[in-house]
């Protein structure tokens, strides 16, 4: 099933590709392409959402494919783009999760025991919701993170909300840039600065902090525990 789904997807988009070469990739061209996608979202904005929603939970259970919060804010704009994505990358890795712990967790279990124990150790010294939301806020790989959690017996509650809220900071930078991006029509008239203003440069900072500080604390902590443990044999 799974590779029929993605045989499906890659002829989908060489599809869309060859569509989009050649005579289609004039200027005019595209521009009444768009005009026509934003005319439909608007004329059909519930079965729009549906379906982008859909597109990108199948697009994003596939990795390597990026780039696409940036284009649901430009399609979108910023509050539902960012739902959009936010809800699919929790759901995407949420079916991930689920994939591998139904099918592949036993014969893990049996090749890879002492990694799959390891992982589990990591995640339950600090809170699995701890560690799961610092792995997120962090940026680890998205892929990684889903079809590792798998093996384990992480709650998927737990893991569904740690990835809802831990995904927002960095899907907001990008959907939002997305967003300031111009029409088709106005890309002769672009400017650098309509999309970097302050709004991007002080989420971009936020974020980027945000893995610094959780580093910083956590290697604060871990040192204040290690001057709290006894030494034996001390007086």
């Amino acid at each position: 099933m799974r590779r029929w789904l993605i045989l499906v997807l890659v002829v989908a988009l060489l599809a869309t590709l060859w569509y989009f070469s050649g005579a289609s990739m004039h200027h005019d061209t595209i521009a009444e392409n768009e005009k026509w996608l934003r005319s439909l979202i608007n004329d059909h904005p519930i079965l729009s959402v549906a379906a982008a929603t859909g597109i990108y939970i199948l697009t994003s259970l596939i990795p390597g494919t990026t780039g696409k919060s940036i284009l649901y804010g430009w399609l979108f704009g910023l509050w539902i783009g960012l739902a959009i994505v936010s809800i699919s990358l929790t759901v995407a890795a949420c079916i991930a999760l689920l994939s591998v712990r139904l099918m592949f967790r036993e014969w893990a279990l049996r090749k890879v025991p002492r990694l799959v124990r390891k992982i589990e150790s990591a995640l339950n010294v600090g809170g699995q919701a701890t560690c799961l939301l610092t792995l997120r806020l962090l940026h680890a790989p998205y892929t990684g993170v889903n079809y590792s959690a798998g093996a384990t017996n992480v709650r998927i509650s737990t893991f569904a909300w740690t990835t809802l809220i831990g995904m927002i900071p960095s899907n907001v930078v990008f959907v939002l840039a997305g967003s300031r991006l111009p029409s088709v029509d106005r890309l002769g008239q672009f400017d650098l600065w309509t999309v970097v203003d302050w709004k991007i440069l002080l989420v971009s900072s936020v974020v980027i902090a945000i893995p610094l500080v959780i580093t910083h604390s956590s290697r604060r902590f871990r040192g204040m525990g290690d001057e709290a443990t006894p030494v034996e044999g001390g007086s």
